[in-house]
């Protein structure tokens, strides 16, 4: 059954929609969103580039049209079209109220001259609306994206980029048919759903006990020299002063749960060497890939620079390929000398696959907040990337990176050398991890991502597929409700996620700001995929947050879908 949901016709937004508060150093920005007839308020704070929009609640159920927002003294103050005339409504501790509005003294703040689409670098035919305001010196915006809300910023002197997806607006889409299910809990010594008698089923690392790994994210497939191996994000381990250095795992045939792998972690972690990269939260590994007997990987690094949830991508070579994974080590990181940035601009996220002599890399730009795009590079520029032969420290020492023109950029219609040209794969998009792949029983590239801020699909894990590796790409068929399914209170000893308060058996402690509140389902990751029959098997890692730990995912579907039909 193909969805579309919600067609909007009426811009969402107008000029004066956002407003800054009016403190020196300003802490957060207010917006009214249209949802008509239903006018929604939303906030953003501004102490962090991570932090979401919020929805704090209605200002009105009558709304004609968009909204803009005024100040009186200290007060908040929303003027809306409500039949033929404008409504003014005070917003206090109680809520949103109407109001008079004589006795108001109303302040206007100046704002910025509304970029153009050319200056946002967003599709002009999809562009309705744009609303300016000024923060601690950098001028922002929030745009109507053809029902889609994104916020922009532009740095002093520099140019204006996304920085957050406030609604994402996609409303074609497949929902129906079996949701994933979960086989078993990667990491941690055992899994934190319990059992109905009580008890809790191993986990497939055992990651505590033999690593000294609490918790992780993430879980990137890669194979190298006849062996697999798991990619993982921000863990946190018994030793404090790791704090969130990366870790790595290899997959062993057997473990502890049958007919299901083995994961084996290295007792020590990650490790970049050179490029003035960073290695704190948000810097993670993205993908690996290997060619020539050389190991090779991309990181993102330099998180919150310029205001940047993740601040650029780069491309790192391991300096010992044969990647010995011993748990019981614990002075040995696993390192990878940085080659150079990748892109500090739309591959930022990434995920790789070798096809033929090249390599296709699919990428996001800002977290959450961008459409997929992709480049390659080909066989000339993987071989100037090793280690040149009998060189005296070459493995060790700095190499020149991508010479011109050996990173090229899918434009749409055919390649280009400059990233600004990479053109979306698709739009909407509000994408940060994503995980493609060539599958070969199925003769598709899948990619799987997650869904968007209030987006029509709900809480979901996604797919697409497509013939070829720039499109044309399917609509979005769900494979999972996080939290219909992974929060389910029907059945407790199902749930995986953790969904309530103190009373919630599913969870665990492993930082302060995870340790109090519920899960969600982020960063789906292809593990394997193969044809059984008419459908076709496909497993995944997948995040959890609370739990702070990875998933072995499993969705059996009937092959092909309904949305590769007409595919070419």
């Amino acid at each position: 059954m193909l969805i579309r949901e919600g067609l909007i016709r009426e811009g969402l937004i107008r000029q004066g929609s956002a407003l800054v508060d009016r403190a020196f150093f300003p802490r957060w920005v207010d917006a009214v969103i249209l949802d008509a007839p239903r006018l929604g308020h939303y906030r953003r704070q501004l102490d962090r580039p991570d932090r979401p929009w919020v929805r704090i609640g209605t200002v009105t159920e009558r709304a004609g049209g968009p909204g803009w927002l005024i100040r009186s003294g200290r007060v908040l103050i929303a003027c809306v079209p409500e039949g033929d005339r404008t409504a003014v409504h005070r917003f206090d501790a109680s809520g949103w109220q109407p109001t008079a509005g004589t006795d108001l003294q109303l302040d206007a703040p100046d704002r910025p001259v509304p970029p153009s689409a050319a200056e946002l670098g967003a599709d002009s035919s999809r562009l309705r609306a744009v609303a300016t305001f000024t923060a601690s010196g950098w001028d922002q915006a929030l745009t109507d994206e053809d029902g889609s809300v994104f916020s922009y910023h532009r740095p002093p002197g520099g140019s204006w980029e996304r920085n957050a997806c406030l609604r994402l607006h996609d409303p074609d889409f497949v929902a129906e048919g079996p949701e994933s299910v979960k086989l078993a809990q990667v990491t941690g010594d055992t899994d934190a759903t319990p059992t109905p008698w009580g008890e809790r089923t191993p986990a497939l690392s055992a990651s505590l006990s033999t690593a000294g790994i609490r918790g992780t994210d993430l879980g990137v497939r890669f194979d190298h020299a006849g062996r697999t191996f798991l990619l993982f994000g921000d863990t946190h381990w018994t030793r404090r002063l790791l704090t969130t250095r990366d870790s790595i795992a290899e997959v062993t045939d057997t473990g502890p749960r049958q007919g299901l792998p083995g994961v084996r972690f290295h007792g020590s972690p990650l490790k970049l060497v050179g490029g003035h990269t960073t290695m704190r939260e948000y810097d993670v590994p993205l993908d690996a890939f290997s060619t020539g007997g050389e190991l090779y990987g991309f990181f993102s690094s330099n998180h919150f620079r310029r205001r940047r949830v993740m601040g650029r991508s780069v491309l790192a070579r391991a300096e010992d390929p044969g990647l010995p994974i011993d748990p019981a080590s614990r002075r040995s990181p696993v390192r990878f000398r940085v080659l150079g940035t990748f892109s500090d601009r739309h591959f930022i996220n990434v995920s790789t696959q070798l096809v033929g002599d090249d390599l296709l890399i699919w990428g996001s730009g800002p977290y959450r907040a961008s459409e997929p795009r992709l480049a390659k590079l080909d066989g000339e520029a993987l071989a100037r990337l090793a280690p040149a032969d009998g060189a005296r420290g070459a493995r060790k020492g700095t190499v020149p990176f991508l010479a011109p023109g050996g990173v090229r950029y899918w434009d749409g219609a055919g390649w280009s050398d400059h990233e600004e040209d990479a053109a979306p794969l698709f739009t909407p998009g509000a994408l940060g991890e994503l995980s493609v792949r060539w599958v070969p029983d199925a003769g598709a590239y899948l990619m799987l991502a997650g869904s968007g801020p209030e987006d029509p699909i709900g809480p979901a894990i996604t797919l697409r597929v497509a013939p070829h590796p720039w499109g044309p790409w399917s609509p979005r068929l769900r494979l999972l409700d996080w939290v219909t399914t992974g929060m389910s209170h029907a059945d407790p000893f199902t749930r995986f996620i953790k969904a309530a308060g103190e009373g919630d058996p599913v969870g665990d402690r492993i930082f302060p700001g995870q340790a109090d509140g519920t899960g969600a389902a982020y960063a789906p990751y292809i593990f394997d995929a193969h044809l059984d029959g008419e459908e076709l098997v496909l497993r995944y890692t997948l995040s959890t947050w609370n739990p702070y730990q990875v998933v072995l995912m499993q969705h059996r579907l009937r092959w092909p879908p309904v949305v590769f039909d007409g595919l070419a």
